[in-house]
């Protein structure tokens, strides 16, 4: 069992061997999400750390805000608490490795009033090992890949971080993300590279990038059939003057197109640099029009002549494509504002 607030770290600990039992010592000491786990026995553990051969002494990163030692061991008692799969394991581990980069911020993403919550967006082959959804319903419930690798993240935030709920995670309302927040990029219907090549990764690495995300919306483009008023009811979206990147004036924005998408957008001869600069074009709104404490200390960085923007640069957009394959629906993933992506390579066994 992992180390809570309330547990001193140990490396084995004796529980009732009823299922109830452990689920209801996991939720008292603070262990678990409150969702049911998998017990995390030796048995499971071990075939964890053989799907990557490596010893679990290994440290992988030190977590925030308790400065954790994320060790391949804690990190695969996690993983079966959320319920994965072996398989699963490499994409969970490079996980860990993205959140535990400084850009992306985890001191402040486990610790901050916001609802903000890691996505996991993959790319490469490990997609199709692991049995990763990014089709249909790749944002809902259904797969199990998707699902747990999302949740394995979570747990070892709380468990190896100490982002404890209350305590430590202060966040006012929290959204559903924090339970779970991943999915797989459809590279094979996109006309565009994927995200982890855009970002210095050759395509056949297999890669996960770590985003903090603050909820999404979603933007029905059904009754639309030119490619840029779909684009322009992205950024007027992404216009608004509450967000956090706005009121911080920093971070990036996620916006997942389907295949669909991405497909009438390249017609027109749109690259993905293309549609990243018609949406900050027309993204934003009158400086005028806000508070002006808000004009003196911050908006400078993110205002273009009288306008401010939702972002500093067209290629704080980012872009993935995944979901159906029809054009009905976009989702733009608000962004916690003070972090940024983390792309890291899913390792493979001995390290590779």
């Amino acid at each position: 069992m992992p180390s809570s607030a309330k547990t001193p770290a140990r490396d084995l600990l004796a529980v009732e061997p009823s299922l109830d039992a452990i689920n209801e010592q996991a939720v008292a000491e603070g262990w678990s999400d409150g969702l049911p786990i998998i017990p995390p026995t030796e048995r499971r553990v071990a075939a964890m750390l053989r799907a990557l051969g490596r010893p679990g002494s290994d440290v992988i990163a030190s977590l925030d805000p308790r400065n954790g030692r994320a060790t391949l061991e804690k990190i695969a008692a996690n993983a079966v608490m959320a319920g994965c799969r072996p398989e699963h394991f490499p994409v969970v581990v490079a996980s860990v490795d993205a959140v535990a980069q400084e850009p992306f911020n985890l001191h402040g993403v486990q610790a901050t009033t916001g609802p903000a919550a890691p996505v996991l967006i993959v790319n490469g082959p490990v997609r199709r090992t692991a049995g990763m959804n990014s089709g249909r319903g790749c944002l809902a419930p259904g797969n199990r890949a998707n699902a747990t690798i999302g949740r394995a993240l979570r747990l070892v935030m709380l468990n190896i971080g100490g982002g404890i709920p209350e305590a430590v995670d202060k966040s006012t309302h929290g959204f559903p993300g924090k339970y779970t927040f991943c999915f797989a990029e459809d590279e094979e219907n996109s006309p565009w590279a994927p995200l982890h090549v855009d970002r210095g990764f050759a395509p056949t690495d297999s890669a996960v990038t770590a985003y903090a995300a603050n909820g999404t919306q979603n933007v029905a483009t059904t009754i639309l059939t030119n490619p840029f008023d779909m684009l322009l009811w992205v950024a007027d979206a992404m216009s608004w003057m509450g967000s956090n990147n706005v009121v911080v004036a920093s971070g990036e924005w996620l916006v997942i197109f389907t295949p669909g998408h991405a497909k009438l957008f390249a017609e027109r001869g749109m690259s993905k640099a293309d549609v990243q600069r018609y949406i900050f074009d027309k993204a934003g709104f009158p400086t005028a029009q806000m508070p002006h404490m808000m004009r003196e200390h911050r908006q400078p960085r993110i205002q273009v002549g009288d306008q401010t923007k939702p972002c500093q640069k067209p290629e704080h957009v980012l872009i993935a494509v995944a979901g159906a394959l029809e054009p009905y629906h976009i989702v733009v993933v608000h962004g916690w504002g003070d972090s940024w992506a983390v792309t890291r390579r899913v390792p493979g066994p001995a390290g590779g």
